[in-house]
């Protein structure tokens, strides 16, 4: 039986350190809030050694004496599906781990179909995953039997997986290409978030409505950001957007005529009527907001590219579709949809300058570098091997 472990003191989190330490390599999750809270936070981390998982109450101890441990690019620690734990780990702590395996990442590197983590487990391993707590409040405390027992078993079984997949990539000559995978997930910053004043245009009532009536969508819109960032918890749990809908198409003029809003509860609305009325008054004094555009394309995309830029995308594309099929790989291992349009967009006619393009690793310059000028130049038919 492992010994699973919640640590939730600082001598607890000294043994962890100690027991990480002792090994070349170790697993970790991270477990956030971000369904529950406007300022999304790193509340639990799990880490498993060869002989025990443990997980970390990090809202009463931090992450201390095992931030060294996990920079260390001697040390490897596991993940799955590493970018989120990845940016997390650096937004709470500013560390940078030293060296990862991403089951996930490998898993589409060696051209498996089903790479989610139930999935690798049960195909792999013959672990069946039960708990189901991805979205429960885990900034609450305390933590429920069923939490624990989910936060476990996520990384508990992630060295016993890593070994069958790097095997795996050693033996078919993948594995150069999957830490090179590795390094650009490293290589992952994070985001601040910034509230996007202009995001009531993506929502479908911004279309339908008049020029008064987006007016008051857009008040409603910020009314709702403000709310949430005093309440501290995600904007859809403070006014859903069939509110926000319905208050721009209706226009209340009393409190009254709030309550008979639909999509939300009686007392909300009670308590939130005069900012709400405010909001339909300074929607609709102001000029009304020009009707939203569809936005068309990922936005990597949009902008427009011109004819010759359109021209050696689709000339990469082909390329990349034709190298993936002889790989049995996702076109996205061969490279990026953004990638791709970077090179045609700078139109490199060097392996230098296609070094330069943002997102072109040495793995791919190396590997395709070639190919990729060729068949951006002269369309060329390239050998695949």
């Amino acid at each position: 039986m492992r010994e699973q472990v919640l640590v939730a003191d600082g001598a607890g989190l000294s043994r962890v350190a100690e027991a990480v330490a002792a090994e070349p390599r170790a697993a970790l999750d991270t477990e956030s809030n971000g369904f529950h809270a406007y300022s999304e936070q790193v509340c639990l981390v799990q880490i498993a050694t060869p002989s025990a998982d443990y997980a970390i109450d990090v809202l009463a101890v931090g992450m201390g004496p095992l931030l060294p441990l996990l920079a260390d690019p001697a040390r490897e620690v596991v993940l799955h599906a590493a970018e989120y734990d990845v940016v997390c780990l650096k937004r709470e702590w500013g560390v940078t781990l030293g060296r990862i395996f991403d089951t996930h990442a490998a898993a589409k590197v060696l051209g498996i179909e089903r790479v989610g983590l139930g999935n690798l487990l049960s195909d792999e391993l013959g672990v069946m995953l039960t708990e189901d707590e991805q979205r429960s409040d885990w900034g609450r405390r305390p933590l429920t039997p069923g939490q624990l027992a989910y936060a476990f078993a996520d990384v508990q079984h992630l060295l016993a997986l890593r070994e069958r997949l790097g095997a795996r990539l050693a033996d078919r000559g993948h594995l150069s290409e999957a830490e090179a995978e590795f390094a650009r997930l490293i290589a992952k910053e994070p985001r601040p978030r910034q509230f996007d004043a202009d995001g009531w245009q993506k929502m479908k009532a911004a279309r339908t409505l008049d020029g008064r009536g987006r007016g008051v969508l857009r008040e409603m819109y910020l009314l709702r950001d403000r709310r949430a960032r005093e309440v501290n918890r995600p904007p859809f749990k403070v006014l859903s957007d069939l509110l926000l809908a319905e208050v721009a198409r209706r226009q209340p003029r009393t409190e009254e005529e709030v309550q008979r809003v639909p999509g939300a509860q009686a007392a909300v609305l009670r308590r939130l009527a005069p900012e709400i009325l405010e909001a339909v008054r300074a929607g609709q004094s102001g000029a009304p907001p020009p009707r939203p555009r569809p936005e068309r394309g990922p936005p990597w995309r949009r902008g427009g590219p011109d004819p010759e830029v359109e021209e050696r995308y689709e000339k990469l594309r082909t390329w990349r579709k034709g190298r993936a099929e002889a790989r049995k790989v996702e076109v996205q291992v061969i490279a990026p949809n953004a990638v791709l349009m970077a090179v045609a967009r700078t139109a490199p006619r060097t392996l230098e300058e296609l070094g330069r393009v943002e997102g072109m690793d040495p793995f791919r310059l190396q590997q395709y570098g070639e190919e990729i000028l060729a068949a951006l130049h002269t369309g060329a038919q390239q050998k695949l091997i």
